[in-house]
């Protein structure tokens, strides 16, 4: 099964290396680097000669939580889905590693071919501060402030001062439901050429998702939720992650203490990994595979 890998990172680009290594030839990846990083020329000739690799872009600026994440992505995307042979497509980031072999993965979605797995939960939802809706009911410019540093206290106030004098931004008419979850996604090539070319229709549409938080854990659920895939969508994304706080991290950094859970999860990834932290529970996830 022709698989595609859609990777956005910021950092550690051996790591990155380390990540396709694993996979065999049945995988593409097209990979986006964070443009307001800098690299090491070498990481990234090595990156443009391997094999599996098939895409590298360094187009976009991103900001946490900003709309440039999602452009990453869906640049990503269209890249990837110019490939017709390609059945199944993931969206991972530099720090997720996988938790099962290549031919596991391959064989889990073989079996259940079709099914599109995507985290999602209608808006308003009880586990989203606001209920998610929030999200997109105000103006907050991500895409030029920082919201990890001085920026947070600006979007903050920019915020506050709308809802003192009762400003919303009207919701998308084109999503009667809208759906959220974590942007991590194992989707058909069908279901994520369906999302480009609905955005390619109506391109007012992804511009009413910008000035947001983190819309992509909104615009491709709520679109595929109203769409002719809603029925074939299993409400998970396959992926591990421990979201309470650890050692300093959230989520945390996994290291050998999560190897039983991760083995008795049904993820095919895990996040988020570090390179020297998580080395020795790569090791056991990669012997695993040949028990």
């Amino acid at each position: 099964m022709k698989q595609a890998i859609l990777l956005t990172a910021y950092k550690d680009i051996s790591f990155i290396q380390d990540i396709i290594s694993v996979f065999n030839d049945d995988y593409s990846f097209y990979i986006h680097l964070d443009s307001k990083q800098s690299y090491n020329e070498a990481d990234v000739k090595a990156l443009e000669g391997n094999r599996r690799v098939k895409y590298i872009s360094q187009k976009y600026k991103i900001h946490w939580a900003s709309v440039k994440h999602l452009e990453a992505i869906l640049d990503l995307a269209r890249e990837a889905c110019k490939d017709e042979s390609i059945e199944y497509i993931h969206s991972i980031t530099g720090q997720d590693f996988p938790v099962k072999s290549p031919e596991q993965i391959s064989e889990y979605l073989t079996q259940n071919k079709g099914i599109e797995f995507i985290g999602a939960a209608k808006l308003p939802c009880s586990h989203w501060v606001g209920g998610g809706i929030n999200r997109i009911e105000y103006y907050a410019p991500y895409e030029y402030l920082n919201a990890k540093g001085k920026g947070s206290y600006l979007i903050r106030m920019m915020r506050t001062l709308q809802k003192m004098i009762g400003f919303k931004r009207r919701l998308p008419v084109e999503l009667p439901e809208l759906y959220g979850g974590l942007v991590y996604f194992t989707l058909t090539r069908e279901a994520v050429k369906y999302c480009l070319d609905y955005l390619d229709a109506k391109p007012h549409l992804f511009d009413r998702f910008k000035y947001t938080f983190s819309p992509e854990e909104i615009l491709i659920q709520s679109i595929l939720f109203n769409s002719p895939f809603k029925d074939r969508i299993c409400k998970a994304n396959l992926r591990f992650m421990i979201w309470s706080m650890r050692d300093g991290q959230s989520p945390a950094i996994l290291d050998e203490r999560d190897y039983e859970k991760i083995k008795l999860s049904n993820a095919i990834f895990a996040r988020k990994f570090d390179s020297k932290i998580s080395s020795g529970l790569i090791e056991k996830l990669q012997r695993s595979w040949s028990i």
